[in-house]
């Protein structure tokens, strides 16, 4: 028997108890030490720093979510269906990983006479035309310029250009030369080479966008036929012999007469028709006007009439069978001179 045997055989029964109690309060602490431990050590591989860029926005998140898209999901930041996430939604969170969003925008694009809006991630209106399958033509217009970065709510139009070669037929007036003719009563007038139009022939370069034209360019004329100028002979003879006596006039007109008689009615200037009286337009002849007619002879200008309208007139007759006799003839009006 050992001295240490003798020790614990003489130990009082109270000081075992007290050495079996420190035995477990020690084993029980090194356990709850070793789970701290473990739960440190699992907290610490379970939690992840990630580094969120949205857009221009970035945020640092913490997270113990196993995926991307459970991070996402559980931070409650929604992906559309045309954005794109990087690295993709199932990837597995690691400490430290860097997730991008590329939000799609909406944008309008017009072309070929359809517009309808569309969501892009496309970086400038190049890119998005070519995501969109459309091609430009080489004379086709981009609106803005293919570089131009895409915005939110940015309108992209493309538009057609076609050219096009027109041929016009253009009529050239003539001119008209007037020579004085003096064998010829003052206010006649004579023709005698009638003029004729001249014809051109235009070629024109003709620019369309969309299918409506904004440039017409003129690119070379031709001469097919040359424009005939009119002759035409001024009477200016004032003088006329008319029954043996000369006549001094400021013009003559060529005039369509008619006549009438008696209707219980006064003349225009108030005083009753009698002979010499004649009806005249006013805008032709003024009222008062001391007058010629052949084969009526001298009169006064002093009434008007409903049908009498430019060159016409109306000559006076005391009788109805004098007016019926005259009927409606041709005839050279002199408004003689003061």
């Amino acid at each position: 028997m050992t001295w240490s045997t003798i020790q614990r055989q003489d130990m009082p029964e109270t000081r075992k108890r007290r050495w079996v109690n420190w035995g477990l309060v020690v084993a029980v602490s090194m356990l709850a030490l070793l789970f701290c431990l473990v739960a440190w050590g699992g907290y610490a591989w379970a939690k992840k720093d990630v580094v969120l860029k949205d857009g221009d926005q970035a945020q640092t998140l913490f997270t113990f979510k196993r995926t991307v898209g459970e991070m996402l999901a559980a931070e409650g930041i929604e992906v559309g269906p045309r954005d794109a996430v990087e690295p993709a939604l199932d990837t597995v969170l690691k400490d430290g990983l860097e997730v991008r969003i590329a939000r799609a925008v909406p944008v309008t694009v017009r072309v070929d006479g359809d517009e309808r809006r569309e969501l892009t991630r496309a970086a400038t209106v190049g890119d998005l035309l070519h995501e969109l399958n459309i091609t430009p033509r080489p004379n086709d217009l981009v609106r803005p310029d293919p570089a131009t970065p895409v915005e939110k709510g940015l309108l992209v139009a493309l538009v057609r250009v076609s050219e096009e070669m027109v041929e016009e037929e253009v009529e050239l007036a003539y001119s008209v030369s007037r020579r004085p003719a003096y064998n010829l009563e003052k206010g006649k007038t004579s023709v005698v080479a009638k003029g004729a139009p001249g014809l051109e022939r235009r070629s024109f370069k003709v620019v369309y966008h969309d299918g409506l034209e904004v440039v017409r360019e003129l690119v070379s004329t031709t001469t097919v036929r040359k424009p005939k100028d009119e002759v035409v002979l001024v009477g200016m003879v004032q003088t006329v012999s008319r029954g043996g006596q000369d006549m001094h006039f400021s013009r003559v007109l060529e005039a369509r007469a008619t006549a009438y008689t008696y209707t219980g009615n006064n003349t225009a200037t108030g005083k009753p028709p009698g002979p010499g009286t004649i009806a005249v337009d006013p805008t032709v002849i003024p009222l008062g006007s001391k007058l010629y007619i052949d084969g009526y002879g001298y009169g006064n200008a002093m009434d008007v009439g409903r049908s009498i309208k430019g060159n016409r007139v109306d000559v006076f007759f005391p009788t109805r069978t004098e007016a019926l006799r005259w009927g409606s003839r041709n005839v050279n009006v002199y408004v003689m001179s003061e």
